[in-house]
């Protein structure tokens, strides 16, 4: 009868044991799947601001680089309007004809 009892006693303490490690290694699955998520959160935060940064550079330069081209472009059609002036201004005729011989030998 003892040794019936304690062979219960054995299986039941095997059962609590078995549910126990159980529970224990779904509270640290799911720790672990917390910090994961938290990680692949943060990861990809950092990647939508490092995104973002890489952008507003990129549309910076791009602006820098418009500016840029509508001063060339203005200064060019200043420097031509003045050319265009001081040609009619001196009565010089606008056309030059040019002939350029290239001899190779």
């Amino acid at each position: 009868l003892v040794r019936r009892a304690l062979q219960v006693a054995d299986t039941s303490a095997q059962h609590i044991q078995a549910w126990w490690h159980k529970v224990a290694s779904q509270k640290k699955e799911q720790q672990r799947l917390k910090v994961l998520v938290d990680y692949v959160r943060k990861e990809w935060a950092s990647v939508l601001l490092q995104a973002q940064v890489r952008a507003w550079a990129a549309r910076a330069r791009y602006k820098r680089c418009q500016e840029a081209a509508r001063t060339i472009q203005t200064h060019w059609r200043q420097h031509a309007r003045r050319q265009e002036q001081g040609t009619a201004a001196s009565g010089c005729a606008g056309d030059v004809d040019l002939l350029i011989e290239v001899i190779l030998g």
